[in-house]
């Protein structure tokens, strides 16, 4: 059950490095999980870019999240040495054997939906660099998501661990050492055995903190009995 497995999940503090997934089996997993999701339109306007272990690599998109997260608090708290403290949520990209990248790409139409656009002398946007880049940003991050905890879903059934960032950097400059990068991502994801989790970290007092959100400040029923009754 869905329960059983993504229950499971915990943000990684770091992996192992003498236990990693092979190729074939990161292969497998995504053969499994990309099935399970869809599309609008069965457009999939994301490339996944999957990255091996490789310590300088990981070390270099490290440093460019971290450079990241820097540069927001200083522009709102302004450059202060003292204060800076590095990201926790952070340190699995420096130890990930495998790493997702997750961009944006421009997607031509399948068949069926070409045929549709033509005929009804409608405009298939996805093919378009600037819609792409400005405008489906958010459709997109939405269906990576879905990919992404589909990915992760057949990762944990598999005794394998994976943890996500958003802390990236949006500027195609910092992103020129992977040339295979055609837009700046949406989200990374991260695969391997984990040696530590985040969780680890805390004292437990301080962990009871770090609660969820109320079920009812997130789903509101607003035509069901359970509206008045939750």
């Amino acid at each position: 059950m869905i329960e059983d497995s993504l229950s499971r999940r915990a943000h990684v503090w770091k992996y192992c490095e003498d236990v990693i997934p092979t190729e074939a089996e990161i292969f497998e997993i995504l053969q499994t999980a990309y099935p399970l999701v869809t599309s609008k339109q069965k457009a999939y306007a994301y490339k996944a870019h999957i990255l091996g272990p490789n310590k300088a690599r990981s070390r270099k998109l490290w440093n460019m999240c971290e450079g990241n997260k820097i540069r927001t608090d200083e522009e709102e708290f302004g450059d202060s040495d003292e204060a800076y403290r590095s990201n926790p949520g952070l340190y699995h990209i420096l130890s990930a054997p495998y790493t997702i990248i997750y961009t944006p790409r421009i997607a031509p139409p399948n068949p069926f939906h070409k045929g549709n656009f033509e005929r009804e002398k409608s405009k298939w946007q996805l093919e378009d660099p600037t819609f792409i880049n400005t405008r489906n940003r958010s459709s997109n991050s939405i269906e990576v998501g879905m990919l992404a905890k589909t990915v992760t879903g057949a990762v944990l059934d598999r005794g394998w661990d994976s943890s996500y960032t958003v802390c990236l950097p949006k500027n195609m400059e910092d992103w020129k050492d992977f040339p295979y990068i055609d837009f700046y991502p949406d989200l990374i994801q991260t695969i391997g055995k984990a040696e530590k989790y985040k969780w680890q970290f805390y004292h437990p007092e301080r962990l009871k903190t770090d609660t969820d959100a109320p079920f009812e400040d997130i789903f509101n029923f607003v035509d069901n009995s359970q509206r008045n009754t939750a």
